[in-house]
């Protein structure tokens, strides 16, 4: 169905009431950037939102994650990736913007526009989830 299966980090602390929560992890997608030949990942992920979200309480909303992949080619052809230069985006019908109207036309549902977010880094967890097939 197109998703990601998620690995949960038993290291990691316990979440609480108050964090977000990763419902599912869409469609991971490798890139060659024809501006500066560089490789990027692009993938989404729906989001649960805590109850105490002042905007979206316990609301699930899909974002959107582009990110520069580095590799350390010193490990091998294994080597672990760092995701830099990373961006959030989210996206939202341009009727929340624009009362449904785009000039004379009715837009509601039908033109949406990414607004970003944030940004982040992402690094291989400290525990190794290489295995070995030898």
């Amino acid at each position: 169905d197109g998703y990601s299966e998620q690995i949960l980090d038993s290291s990691s602390s316990s979440s609480t009431e108050q964090d977000i929560k990763i419902v599912k992890v869409w469609g991971w997608d490798q890139e060659t950037s024809n501006e500066d030949d560089k490789e990027y990942v692009l993938f989404s992920m729906d989001v649960q939102l805590p109850p105490t979200d002042p905007d979206l309480p316990n609301q699930t909303e899909r974002y959107y994650f582009q990110a520069r992949v580095d590799r350390d080619t010193s490990q091998g052809s294994i080597a672990p990736i760092v995701l830099k230069d990373g961006t959030i985006t989210v996206k939202k019908d341009v009727a929340e913007t624009t009362k449904g109207r785009w000039g004379l036309f009715n837009v509601a549902g039908i033109l949406s526009q990414f607004r970003y977010c944030g940004d982040f880094v992402a690094k291989p967890s400290s525990v190794s989830s290489h295995h070995d097939d030898s």
